[in-house]
C-alpha cells in the first residue's frame, strides 16, 4: 500500500519519464507540473507541462477488505485513487505549429512505451514515497476527450485550447494513518479444537487433499497432509512461493492413504506457500495433487519479554529479532496487543527488524510478528492447557 506522498510520486515519476524522452527526441524541451494558466505565462520557447486536473475513486476497490485484514480484525479501507492528467506542449515563434506537435508526438511515444510505472522507477524518481512497494501497480492509459469535454477544460483553465492528450493513471492505493484493531486470537474453538470434517468420495485411485492438520505451521516442523489416495505412490511434497522460489521436500512419510507427513527446511521463508504432493508410481509415472495455501510462521528470537523505553514526545522504537529473515517485498507488521505496527522499510533479506510506536501507553502487551498475513506463535507450547506465553510480550515504560 502507499503513503500520502504518492499522488506526488506519480506526478514526478511522470515528469521524469517525459523529461529523459524530451532530452532524447526533442532536445531544450523542458517539462513542468504547473497549472495551464502559469505555464502559458511562462512562455517557454519549448516546454511541455503535465498538470493533474482530476482526481477520482476505483469503485472495484473502494470497498475491498484492506490486505491482510482477517475475520474479527477492523482496519480502515483504502483509498483508490485514479489520478487525471492533461499533457499539453509550449512551444513559441511558431506560426504553423509544427514544434507543439513534435513535442507533443515524443510525450505520446514516451507514454506509449511506459504502460506501467515500474516499482524501479517510482523509486528512483520518488524516493520520498513508499509508493514503489504497492503490489497493485499503477498503469498509465490514454483518455479520449470530447470537443465538450475539451472546451470546457480550457475554459476553466481560463487559457486559450491547444493541442493535448489526457491520461489517467491507475490506481494508487492509499493507506489510512487511522490504526487498525488485531484482537488477540481465539485459544480454544470447542472440544479439542477441532471443527466439521468431511471428505470426497475417492472414485478410482487419483490421489487428493483434503486439509492441512495444522494450517500454519514454521521452518523444520512436520507438516501433516490429509486426504484420500496418498499411498498411490513414492510421496514428495512441492512448495511453491511467488518471492521464496520452490522447494521439493523428498523425505515424506506416508502414514497411511489418509495421511502423510512432510518436515518443512529448517531454511524455508515465512508466508503463505503452495503445497502439492508429488506421487511416483513404481512405473515413474507422476500424479500430483491439488495445491492448498499452507502459512509458514515467523518466530521472535532475542529476548523476551521486550523492554522499551518511550522517548520525550511518547513514541517507542521497538527493535525485533526474528527468524526467518524477512525479504523486502514482505508486508511485516508487529502486533502490539491489539495494534498493528508497520516495519520500517529495509533494503535486503533481515533477522532485524524495527518499528516505531507513537503515542504509546505504559503497560504490557502481548506481541506478535505478522509476515504476509502469517503471525508468530503466542500459545506457551509448554502448557497442557492452552494459553497464551506470558514473556511473548513488550513491556513499554
Amino acid at each position: 500500500m502507499s503513503d500520502a506522498f504518492a499522488v506526488a510520486a506519480v506526478t514526478e515519476t511522470l515528469r521524469v519519464i517525459l523529461q529523459g524522452a524530451m532530452d532524447r527526441m526533442v532536445p531544450g524541451t523542458v517539462v513542468t507540473v504547473l497549472p495551464p494558466d502559469e505555464a502559458a505565462a511562462e512562455r517557454p520557447s519549448a516546454g511541455l507541462n503535465v498538470f493533474l486536473y482530476r482526481t477520482s475513486l476505483d469503485g472495484g476497490w473502494l470497498n475491498t477488505d484492506p490486505d491482510g485484514t482477517r475475520p474479527g480484525e477492523t482496519r480502515r479501507p483504502l483509498l483508490p485513487l485514479v489520478l487525471h492528467y492533461l499533457v499539453t506542449p509550449y512551444a513559441n515563434g511558431d506560426t504553423q505549429g509544427s514544434p507543439n506537435h513534435r513535442i507533443l508526438g515524443a510525450a505520446m511515444s514516451a507514454l506509449h512505451d511506459h504502460p506501467e510505472l515500474s516499482p524501479a522507477e517510482l523509486k528512483s524518481a520518488a524516493p520520498f514515497s513508499n509508493l514503489h512497494q504497492q503490489t497493485e501497480p499503477v498503469r498509465i492509459t490514454p483518455v479520449a476527450l470530447g470537443l465538450a469535454d475539451n472546451s470546457q477544460l480550457w475554459t476553466a483553465f481560463r487559457s486559450q485550447l491547444r493541442p493535448s492528450a489526457a491520461y489517467e493513471a491507475r490506481l494508487v492505493l492509499m493507506e489510512s494513518t487511522v490504526p487498525g484493531r488485531t484482537p488477540l486470537p481465539v485459544v480454544r474453538r470447542g472440544e479439542h479444537d477441532r471443527g466439521p470434517e468431511s471428505a470426497a468420495g475417492a472414485a478410482g485411485r487419483w490421489p487428493a487433499l483434503s486439509a492441512l492438520t495444522m494450517p500454519v505451521t514454521q521452518p523444520g516442523h512436520d507438516l501433516v497432509l490429509t486426504g484420500h489416495c496418498l499411498d498411490s505412490g513414492v510421496p514428495a511434497l512441492r512448495l511453491t512461493h511467488p518471492l521464496h522460489g520452490n522447494h521439493l521436500v523428498q523425505n515424506v512419510r506416508t502414514v497411511s492413504d489418509t495421511e502423510v507427513h512432510a518436515p518443512l527446511p529448517d531454511t524455508i521463508g515465512a508466508g503463505i506457500w503452495s503445497a502439492m504432493l508429488v506421487l511416483t508410481a513404481p512405473d515413474g509415472t507422476e500424479q500430483t495433487t491439488k495445491a492448498m495455501p499452507v502459512g509458514v510462521a515467523p518466530r521472535i528470537t532475542g529476548r523476551l519479554p521486550l523492554p522499551v523505553e518511550r522517548d520525550s514526545k511518547g513514541t517507542a522504537l521497538l527493535k525485533v529479532t526474528c527468524e526467518p529473515p524477512a525479504h523486502p517485498g514482505q508486508r511485516v507488521e508487529l502486533l502490539v496487543g491489539e495494534l498493528p505496527v508497520p516495519a520500517e522499510s529495509f533494503a535486503r533479506a533481515t533477522r532485524t527488524l524495527r518499528f516505531r510506536l507513537a503515542r504509546a501507553r505504559p503497560g504490557r502487551y502481548a506481541l506478535r510478528l505478522r509476515v504476509d498475513g502469517v503471525d508468530s506463535p503466542l500459545l506457551d507450547a509448554t502448557s497442557e492447557q492452552p494459553r497464551f506465553d506470558a514473556d511473548t510480550a513488550v513491556v513499554v515504560t
